[in-house]
């Protein structure tokens, strides 16, 4: 105890205000939710604080079930989507000449100068039905109806990972940055071949880059609301879009709040395993070292 209160003395201003900032929109925000997530809604849709367990068992229900499997199904293919472009883009990034990674850069987050909502009407007038994409096609004689993408999972798909794909970029081009070509060199020196280098030189050294990044985008798709609404309409149904009408529409902030702790908790039960992992992997290591 007294060596936390001796180190809690040394933090200087700006981790104070840091963790001020962190439990006063994050941690507190959160406990709100989860304590709200224990209540009851009365009849005329107040919230009655009596300790209750049946908005979980409600969680869980099987229909919920399906909407959480299909949100986690489209977030991993998104997020493995955005991480087969974005490492070659992040390579590329790490590779080029200061000028040329400028403009890339640029190129990347050019699109964020926008609206978020305007991005995704961008998306709209593309691939909808009388979008630029159909009326093309239809055009050059390769179909004569409209091709169906908008209000799809597939649309769906597309909007994730154009929103999402800079996120995933970032980390992997920091670690990419960072990384000793002479290790490749030597590797194949030494006889490996460009795969056997790629995955075992390569891949380990930006392992925690590709890691981050892949958080970045698969933490926010889980809890998507506006992309599967305006791209996927009444069609699909996805977790953040349930969430909502539960707080706004259904009035019903227990079960909602249920469904966000539910959600925040598996994914902060995920960051724990995946952190745990990584321990576990660097032990030995470290340990051999000493």
């Amino acid at each position: 105890m007294k060596k936390l209160v001796l180190r809690l003395r040394d933090w200087p201003p700006s981790a104070w205000i840091f963790f001020a900032w962190l439990v006063t929109l994050s941690v507190l925000p959160f406990l709100i939710i989860l304590a709200m997530s224990f209540a009851v809604r009365s009849e005329s849709g107040l919230i009655s604080w009596t300790f209750t367990l049946a908005n979980y068992e409600r969680a869980f229900h099987l229909v919920y079930l399906k909407v959480l499997a299909k949100t986690i199904f489209l977030s991993l293919g998104a997020t493995i989507t955005c991480l087969l472009v974005g490492f070659p883009v992040a390579y590329y990034l790490a590779r080029a000449t200061p000028e040329k990674r400028q403009m890339g850069l640029m190129l990347l987050f050019i699109p964020f100068w926008t609206n978020f909502i305007l991005r995704i009407y961008g998306i709209v007038s593309i691939f909808g039905n009388h979008g630029l994409l159909n009326q093309t096609i239809m055009r050059l004689g390769l179909t004569d109806s409209p091709i169906e993408i908008l209000y799809t999972r597939f649309g769906i798909y597309l909007g994730l990972v154009y929103n999402y794909l800079p996120f995933l970029v970032v980390p992997i081009f920091s670690a990419l940055e960072k990384f000793d070509l002479s290790l490749r060199e030597a590797a194949m020196d030494l006889g490996a071949n460009r795969w056997q280098t790629f995955t075992r030189v390569l891949l380990p050294n930006v392992r925690e880059g590709i890691a981050i990044g892949s958080l970045f985008v698969f933490i926010p798709m889980m809890g998507e609301y506006v992309i599967p609404d305006i791209l996927g309409g009444a069609k699909e149904v996805f977790l953040g879009r349930v969430m909502v009408e539960q707080f706004f529409t259904m009035q019903d902030w227990p079960f909602g709040s249920a469904l966000a702790s539910v959600l925040s908790m598996g994914l902060m039960i995920a960051v724990w395993v995946r952190m745990r992992f990584e321990q576990r992997k660097a032990g030995p290591t470290s340990h051999g070292l000493r």
